[in-house]
């Protein structure tokens, strides 16, 4: 059965989004995956209207746009295709997922404290992973549904994430998308706790937690710093995540 590992990001990512993508390279190679990567050249299967329409946001581009390069490979025959959102970092290299019958999403265990201050966890898919397979009805689907989306929207009030992990967990409601838990997404909060070992906070997440992480986002966009230490947010994962 043939895999590709299909990946995308900007040509001046920071290094640390550099060396998570070294990260899912050597996963895929590890798990005897082909690998995909796409710089800029990664938002030229857009149709026109939609990239006139979203100039300027690239993360709802990408949204579609790797569900249309992810078709791409399925026509051309590869069996099935695994999505990493280009801040994904892998902390087992020799996880193998189980294929699915036709499409998976990652899920969240995120990490955050509610109005009165305490702690809480809300499980959730995201599409910062994603496996598709041959069969995948959910696939032309969620490109249909995007498109209609924003064809339809006001382009002044387009809301980040609408068509990404806003619309993968509306849907999830209604379609009991299968999730997998063991590819993670990193709130800003846990991340904190990670490099500060603070362990109250960490053991309140790890309740929470079904499976050991074997990858997770470290959700970039929603980092003030500039640089992340990738070396020490890995040790934190596999010292307090997956002991």
């Amino acid at each position: 059965m043939s895999t590709v590992v299909l990946q995308s990001a900007a040509s001046d990512q920071p290094e640390w989004v550099s060396e998570c993508i070294d990260s899912v390279s050597e996963w895929a190679s590890a798990i005897g995956a082909d690998y995909v990567y796409f710089d800029d050249r990664f938002f030229d299967v857009l149709p026109h209207w939609y990239r006139s329409k979203l100039v300027g946001r690239g993360p709802i581009l990408a949204d579609l746009a790797r569900l249309l390069h992810i078709k791409m490979l399925l026509a051309e025959g590869v069996d099935s295709v695994i999505w990493c959102d280009a801040d994904t970092l892998v902390v087992d290299t020799h996880w193998r997922p189980e294929i699915p019958l036709h499409s998976r999403f990652g899920e969240e265990c995120w990490l955050q404290s509610n109005k009165a201050g305490a702690l809480e966890v809300r499980r959730q898919p995201h599409n910062a992973f994603m496996i598709f397979s041959q069969a995948s009805p959910v696939l032309d689907f969620l490109i249909h549904t995007t498109q209609s989306l924003i064809r339809r929207v006001d382009p002044a009030h387009i809301a980040p994430q609408m068509v990404g992990p806003k619309l993968i967990k509306a849907l999830h409601t209604f379609a009991d998308f299968e999730l997998e838990p063991a590819a993670g997404a990193m709130s800003p909060l846990l991340m904190q706790a990670l490099l500060s070992r603070d362990p109250t906070t960490i053991n309140h997440f790890n309740n929470a937690l079904t499976t050991p992480p074997k990858m997770m986002n470290l959700c970039a966009s929603l980092h003030d710093e500039p640089e992340i230490d990738v070396s020490a947010v890995r040790d934190g994962i596999r010292m307090f995540l997956m002991s």
